[in-house]
């Protein structure tokens, strides 16, 4: 207790009255060992601290100039980390004076990162957990896309990795110096990029966290860029849809398929899209009079065709990377997302600035980008052992209708954690179970029906009670407080009820699997309640169209962290 009372003796020194009553009104919790003002005078490695600024309850204004009202009060400090002489990364650290819950949690980014989401950390902060997050050490990239990083290998590394392990490593330090005592559970959440991020610390830094989101996860970079060049490739000049024709495809998947993969035939989603052979010549145009607006021509029949298919090395026939589930046609913003012939921005890091994607050779420059950056931004291993040693605890969650992430790679990575815990070869049935069975007590994969890219589309997205679009509720915020039960009190999620909104009003919920396990209509019942449903084991033989084993080799991208490493705390300075 003397360590409580020299904190608050020393906040009183610097604090105004009314953040005082806050301070005290915590006395419950771990009370302030340094006042937010005095963290600027922090000395960490490598670290600047650039403001410490104490926020009263109320309206909040963030750098970038976006206001936030109604957010509890809290310390808001912003740093900058230079682990190499390249290196400027950028992170906040947001800590409420009151009613802490003793927790930290991490945030995840998306896409190459560049900046500091705001509208996220407001959205974590009344949870009452310490929060960080990162812009991954990226900027300008926000607003000039990925090719800045050309040229810049430690930047390269920053994004991929260092910047989301030294962004926890010095919140930690932060959280410790501002309460008087560290966190006694971390946890990380990220969708998109930032469930790439949130696989990487699982598998590089198994201690930096206890539980872990990873939504949608972009954890096989380079071969998802090689598969998304195929989209601009596909879809423009005579092959270019309209989002009439994506609407139109969906629909005609869905009219073909509901009801038949385990949901009810009312429902306006695929509940396993991998049930359903829905092929796009069904709609080509004859010709004739009878022509629907939104027909397609050979072209975009074909352009659909690669869409379900995938990308393959086309001299050897090995699958590269997954291709994209019926019944996502029109979510998550394709086909606008493909109107524009881009360079991927990862090629440019491996082939040069000026290299053209249009005359990618997926034989020969997948293995030269693969050499050269496989190392760095792929997570494909699943060899998750020391993170499962210490108790840590992974929930994959993916829409089972997401253009932007094929949900089929994330399902082939969860099987290759099934395989990982096969202890006998050949596998027969037996070794199956118990393999999934002890894969399930540290790892959980949840696949949502009919939702896209990390929200959004015609399935269940959002928490009881939210009635806010997409993209304020995401998948993985519906996976923590599931997550934080496990962690904390041993109870693994045997399903996550999640909820669909329409105008602002709830008018569905659907329970939400752990794999291989789905939804099933019990065939009694109100079919918008998820009580109406049960999750039953999936026992087809889906494909869940694994990459060739060529195409999951990372090379040396890893230390491992080792947990016992007495200089974990440090090690990512080192890297």
């Amino acid at each position: 207790m003397r360590r409580i009372s020299r904190g608050l003796h020393c906040a009183a020194k610097v604090l105004p009255a009314a953040l005082l009553i806050s301070l005290f009104g915590i006395a419950a919790t771990p009370a302030a060992a340094a006042s937010c003002a005095s963290l600027t005078g922090l000395a960490l490695p490598d670290t600047t601290i650039t403001a410490a600024q104490s926020v009263l309850t109320g309206a909040f204004t963030a750098p970038n100039g976006q206001v936030f009202d109604g957010l509890p009060a809290f310390c808001r400090v912003a740093a900058k980390l230079t682990p190499t002489s390249d290196s400027d990364i950028n992170i906040e650290v947001w800590l409420p004076f009151s009613a802490w819950n003793g927790r930290y949690l991490g945030l995840g980014n998306g896409s190459f990162g560049g900046s500091l989401l705001y509208g996220v950390l407001s959205r974590y902060l009344p949870l009452s957990y310490a929060i960080a997050q990162t812009d991954q050490g990226t900027s300008p990239a926000a607003t000039q896309g990925g090719g800045v990083l050309t040229d810049h290998p430690e930047k390269q590394i920053d994004y991929a990795t260092r910047s989301t392990n030294l962004m926890t490593v010095r919140a930690k330090q932060i959280i410790e110096a501002f309460y008087g005592e560290p966190p006694k559970y971390s946890y990380f959440v990220g969708c998109s990029g930032g469930g790439g991020s949130a696989v990487h610390e699982a598998l590089q830094f198994p201690g930096d966290y206890n539980g872990i989101v990873a939504g949608a996860p972009f954890m096989n970079v380079t071969h998802r860029t090689a598969n998304k060049s195929l989209e601009p490739l596909a879809f423009n000049g005579p092959a270019t849809i309209t989002p009439a024709q994506a609407t139109a495809v969906t629909d005609a998947v869905v009219k073909q398929c509901a009801g038949k993969d385990g949901g009810v035939r009312s429902d306006n989603f695929l509940t396993d899209p991998r049930d359903c052979h829905w092929d796009p010549s069904a709609l080509q145009c004859t010709g004739g009079p009878n022509d629907a607006p939104t027909c397609l021509t050979a072209p975009q029949v074909g352009a659909f065709q690669r869409y379900y298919q995938g990308s393959s090395n086309p001299r050897t026939g090995e699958r590269i990377y997954a291709g994209n589930p019926r019944g996502s046609e029109s979510n998550s913003g394709f086909p606008g997302t493909v109107a524009t012939l881009q360079t991927p921005s990862v090629f440019e890091w491996a082939l040069g600035i000026d290299f053209n994607f249009r005359t990618f050779d997926f034989d020969h420059d997948m293995d030269t980008v693969d050499e050269q950056l496989a190392a760095t931004l792929n997570a494909n291993t699943a060899d998750l052992e020391e993170f499962e040693s210490h108790g840590g605890k992974l929930i994959l969650a993916h829409g089972f209708a997401d253009p932007q992430s094929p949900t089929p790679n994330t399902i082939a990575y969860y099987e290759r954690l099934i395989a990982s815990q096969t202890r006998e070869s050949p596998q027969d049935e037996g070794d199956r179970k118990a393999a999934l069975r002890r894969t399930q007590e540290f790892a959980r994969l949840f696949l949502f029906p009919g939702v896209g890219h990390c929200a959004g589309g015609a399935g269940p997205d959002s928490l009881k009670g939210d009635t806010l679009p997409a993209p304020y509720t995401k998948i993985d915020r519906i996976a923590l407080d599931p997550l934080v039960q496990w962690v904390e009190h041993g109870i693994a999620p045997d399903r996550i009820i999640a909820y669909h909104v329409t105008n602002g009003v709830q008018d569905f919920s659907r329970p939400v699997c752990p794999y291989p396990a789905l939804p099933r209509y019990s065939g009694v019942g109100d079919t918008t309640k998820a009580s109406s449903f049960v999750c039953a084991a999936d026992r087809d033989h889906d494909d869940n169209q694994p990459p060739a084993p060529k195409y999951l080799d990372d090379g040396d991208n890893y230390p491992i962290v080792p947990i016992d490493d007495r200089n974990h705390r440090q090690e990512g300075d080192k890297r």
